[in-house]
């Protein structure tokens, strides 16, 4: 039994089976997010909502819808999948946006599905025109690092052209995808609490 067992092994050495330490070459998995490039990707969305604002206000819906899609595609993980998209200004049946379509009319509005007045334009609406953003800036509160997923959760300061501020809580997750660019993976976005009025 043994001798049929070493003769077997034999002949599969000699078809080449059993392949010499010296010839493997692994794939190593090293898709570890840091710190650094949450920040950075944190960075690029801040910057691509202000061209996105710049566009809008220049050109129009004709000229930022291509930009925001362009930007969502890059930024956000819907060719993986569903993205845990809660914007801040949405409700009802169109709160959350899963899909792309709807993410890229909450940023730049134009579709009757929605009926969104569009986020990175600029400014809230109403009787006032528009002001378009002019800076953006992520702070974060906490970060989590887990191999190649990550969550963030802190705050986004606007600034629009006019002078008015906002501030909205954000929370952020992301998976570094295959060829090791961060995608967002879940992204919820709302107004801080503004409290019961005072006792």
């Amino acid at each position: 039994m043994i001798r049929r067992a070493l003769s077997f092994i034999i002949a599969l050495s000699s078809l080449g089976c059993f392949a010499s330490p010296a010839l493997a070459k692994p794939e190593i998995l090293a898709e570890t997010i840091s710190l650094e490039e949450v920040k950075a990707a944190q960075s690029t969305w801040c910057s691509a909502l202000v061209n996105i604002s710049d566009t809008h206000a220049k050109g129009g819906l004709a000229k930022s819808k291509p930009l925001a899609e362009s930007v969502i595609d890059a930024a956000y993980g819907y060719n993986l999948g569903p993205v845990a998209f809660k914007p801040t200004w949405t409700r009802g049946d169109t709160t959350f946006r899963y899909t792309s379509d709807g993410a890229l009319s909450y940023f730049v509005g134009g579709d009757p599905i929605y009926n969104d007045p569009g986020f990175a334009i600029g400014t809230p609406g109403g009787e006032n025109p528009r002001s378009p953003w002019v800076k953006c800036e992520a702070e974060n509160y906490v970060v989590q690092l887990f191999g190649n997923t990550a969550t963030s959760m802190g705050w986004v300061y606007f600034e629009a052209e006019d002078g008015s501020k906002s501030m909205v809580d954000k929370t952020w997750g992301y998976i570094k995808d295959d060829d090791g660019n961060l995608r967002i993976v879940l992204h919820h976005s709302s107004t801080p609490f503004a409290g019961f009025g005072d006792d």
